[in-house]
């Protein structure tokens, strides 16, 4: 019998149990909660910082952007700022609000251009050269739009020019490689960018920037129109140079979409499982409750909390990413794979907190060494997985080193207290069970390919 039937009168009762935390926190009685009275932990004795660095953002495209490719979209920043004031003063521009947008992305623009590639993955150096392109292209496109000789439509190509672009490029990939799991890793990020910019940027029923009558509007318009160029400039080199690189190239598409299917129907499997009969779509969160059968610690203990907002980040992922489940197959087999056992890692990761909360771990640090201890955990398991020889396991590397932020930034806050730095601990504990499974994944993926 599956975990989904065992809870299922669970289920039936949740609004009487938000009912019952509702009383609770009014003083009306209701279950106890666990920071009525928690146990005692002495957060000075909690470090601030650590020596331990958080992973490197590993290496997903095996070739390096040369020199004077990257000069050239360095120069594309200063080329589009050029005809910008400097310094930019009340006098030639009368308009605060203007003024302070013009000036702020222009620095903005500088300040997101690389040091150099050298010291970037070469998708972290496209990346960062949109954004400072999409920046400049705001504050030029801003000042075009509010000065009597300026041209906005004159800054960057035009909306449909950028949008046929965006959709062959994307027809394109994916394009050869090594093998599948290099093609996942290699341009599922690719795809990722066209597929955002079709869906998100490059809509709106064909309003460009020159249909927008408030200036810092056009301005906005511009920047993401000059982003979406930049990233099909970097696509397109970086699939040639990637191509250019191999011995002896393979067709992906079809195993990748082979493997995504695969994936696809575990994660629907398990969706079902969750969200029992007659729900219409599965990507709405079914909440923590349908991960439990019996919650033995105490209502908002920090593994309760731990589940319950890993459960609304990850169906919150889900909701807007392509995972391949029921009747949807994603259009970009690579992204679809990559997405889908991303999906897959977190449905996992979650059943293993809530193994814990059913086990009676309250993630409480037993004592101030154990926060240490535990970010050292989820160090070492997010360096296996970023160092890892898998291609897969790098890529989903990159979707988790960023979660050190919130936890590191909280220990490191000086209003810090026991509610937070105990989620801080929380939240290394959840960074190790996720890239754990998340090596899990992406071995199954390479064997699956391998057999």
């Amino acid at each position: 019998m599956s975990r989904r039937l065992t809870r299922r009168d669970a289920l039936a009762a949740a609004g009487a149990v938000a009912l019952g935390s509702l009383a609770g926190c009014s003083g009306r009685g209701g279950d106890p909660r666990f920071w009525d009275d928690p146990p005692s932990l002495d957060i000075e004795r909690v470090p601030t910082s650590f020596d331990e660095p958080v992973p490197e953002r590993p290496r997903l495209v095996p070739v390096d952007v040369e020199p004077e490719v990257a000069a050239a979209f360095a120069d594309r920043v200063d080329r589009l700022l050029s005809p910008i004031p400097e310094p930019l003063t009340a006098e030639t521009l009368p308009n605060g609000e203007f003024r302070e947008q013009i000036e702020t992305e222009r620095t903005a623009a500088r300040e997101a251009l690389p040091g150099g590639p050298a010291s970037l993955t070469p998708l972290e150096a496209a990346e960062r050269y949109a954004t400072a392109r999409e920046h400049a292209a705001t504050a030029v496109g801003t000042w075009a739009a509010v000065t009597a000789e300026g041209d906005p439509t004159a800054v960057a190509p035009d909306l449909g020019t950028v949008r046929r672009r965006a959709s062959e490029t994307l027809r394109e990939l994916p394009g050869p490689a090594a093998d599948p799991l290099a093609a996942a890793a290699v341009y599922g990020p690719m795809e990722r960018w066209y597929d955002v910019a079709r869906r998100r940027t490059l809509v709106g029923g064909g309003v460009g920037p020159a249909d927008r009558a408030n200036p810092l509007r056009t301005g906005d318009a511009i920047g993401e129109i000059e982003r979406v160029q930049s990233h099909v400039e970097a696509g397109r080199y970086l699939r040639d140079r990637y191509a250019a690189s191999l011995g002896d190239p393979a067709s992906v598409a079809e195993p990748l979409r082979r493997e995504m299917n695969r994936i696809g129907r575990a994660v629907g499997d398990r969706l079902r499982e969750l969200h029992g009969e007659g729900v219409e779509d599965l990507r709405h969160s079914p909440g923590a409750e349908a991960f439990v059968d019996e919650r033995a610690v105490e209502r908002g203990a920090p593994s309760d909390a731990l589940l319950s907002s890993a459960v609304y980040r990850s169906f919150d992922g889900m909701w807007f990413d392509p995972v391949a489940f029921g009747d949807y197959e994603p259009d970009n087999p690579a992204t679809g794979l990559t997405r889908t056992a991303l999906a897959w890692t977190r449905l996992r990761a979650l059943d293993a907190v809530a193994s814990r909360v059913e086990e009676g771990d309250a993630m409480f640090p037993d004592d101030p060494a154990a926060i240490g201890d535990a970010r050292e955990g989820a160090v070492e398991s997010a360096s296996s997985l970023a160092g890892s020889e898998n291609p897969l396991a790098r890529w989903l590397a990159t979707e988790f080193l960023a979660l050190f932020d919130e936890p590191d930034g909280a220990l490191a806050a000086a209003d810090r207290t026991a509610r937070s730095t105990v989620e801080a601990y929380t939240r290394y504990r959840w960074i190790e069970i996720v890239t754990d499974e998340a090596l899990a994944v992406a071995a199954s993926v390479a064997d699956s390919f391998g057999s």
